[in-house]
């Protein structure tokens, strides 16, 4: 499998979730009247009544055999949120959702549920997401997580959760930074905890970071893409907080420890590559862990120069196996001298 090509999983997810409705006819339980929708009172009974009658039907369809039957439940869930619904509408239609469909991610139960499911999850925010979120992050299909995880990120990034639903968030995404196998699941991990606004959000990802070097080296072919996009987005939002006067000093320094110990590494993996027959496989690898390298050293120069007022070492190569682990040797030196003042052995890449 190429990096840059949709993975299997992925793509026969994508096919088995978007088959469309087909011609099936519709019944009284497949749509809901305007009035509801656009509700400018929170909804009596009969109403609410009404809508969980929408619901179960869907739910229903999403449970059914029939990909189609499947399809149609997921997209009239979804539909309903492009009609110009009031938010009283929505305090009652999201909940209602979740409440049904959260259940449906049973993991003994059909992958062709589950994966619509987690597509119908987009549509949430708040506790109703964070209710999904619980019952389908660690779901067996990385698909599923993928697409949870996706929702979670999207809601994070416009500000769709208060703190305490953020913090929620965070406690299930930092759980699944550690045990996630899947590169684009982890990809779509980090870059939602990065977009929490806690504190503990940003030592979360720090920590995520850094176990992840040691999976790298038990894992050489294992790519770098994720942990990439992760370290990029936290380095910018580090740099945004110290421009709003906020002393994050010492996560950007620790993040640059960590981006040390992916450049130490990453010089190491080079070097033994070096040894492996040319291909274009072989290329596409190299390439994914030069633009890991790369950001590694934006990272770390950044860190000595702007804040630490240190000369970094001078740029190199990166393509270069060789002049890459004579540049770790100098950073090394920068990196256990003051202001830094770190160890040998928090530098070491470890086991």
């Amino acid at each position: 499998m190429k990096f840059s090509r949709c993975p299997l999983w992925l793509l026969a997810a994508l096919c088995v979730a978007m088959l469309g409705p087909g011609g099936q006819l519709l019944n009284a339980q497949d749509s809901l009247p305007q009035t509801i929708i656009g509700a400018q009172a929170e909804l009596q009974a009969q109403d609410r009544a009404t809508v969980d009658a929408f619901v179960d039907a869907q739910a229903a369809r999403l449970q059914s055999d029939d990909p189609e039957q499947v399809a149609l439940g997921r997209s009239l869930l979804a539909e309903q949120f492009g009609l110009g619904g009031s938010d009283f509408f929505f305090e009652y239609y999201r909940p209602t959702i979740s409440k049904r469909v959260a259940p449906l991610l049973n993991p003994d139960g059909p992958l062709m549920t589950r994966l619509n499911v987690a597509i119908v999850s987009a549509k949430l925010s708040g506790q109703s997401l964070i209710t999904v979120l619980q019952a389908g992050a660690d779901d067996p299909s990385p698909a599923v997580r993928y697409w949870i995880a996706k929702a979670v990120g999207s809601t994070a990034k416009s500000k769709g959760l208060t703190n305490q639903e953020q913090k929620d968030v965070l406690a299930v995404m930092a759980r699944r930074l550690k045990a996630e196998d899947s590169s684009l699941v982890l990809e779509q991990v980090m870059l939602a905890m990065a977009e929490i606004e806690l504190e503990d959000a940003i030592q979360k990802v720090l920590e995520g970071l850094d176990s992840r070097v040691t999976f790298h080296k038990q894992n050489p072919n294992a790519r770098f893409k994720p942990v990439h996009g992760g370290m990029k987005q936290l380095w910018s939002k580090l740099i945004a907080l110290r421009s709003d006067n906020q002393n994050v000093d010492d996560e950007l320094f620790e993040l640059a420890r960590i981006a040390f110990r992916y450049y130490t590494l990453i010089a190491d993996q080079l070097n033994a590559d070096n040894k492996n027959k040319d291909n274009e496989e072989a290329e596409e690898a190299k390439q994914d862990k030069v633009a890991m390298a790369v950001i590694c050293g934006r990272v770390m120069d950044y860190a000595a120069k702007d804040v630490a007022h240190l000369t970094p070492p001078q740029a190199v190569n990166p393509n270069n196996a060789a002049e890459l682990r004579v540049s770790a040797d100098r950073w090394i030196e920068v990196l256990k001298a003051p202001p830094f003042n770190f160890t040998s052995e928090q530098l070491a890449v470890g086991e």
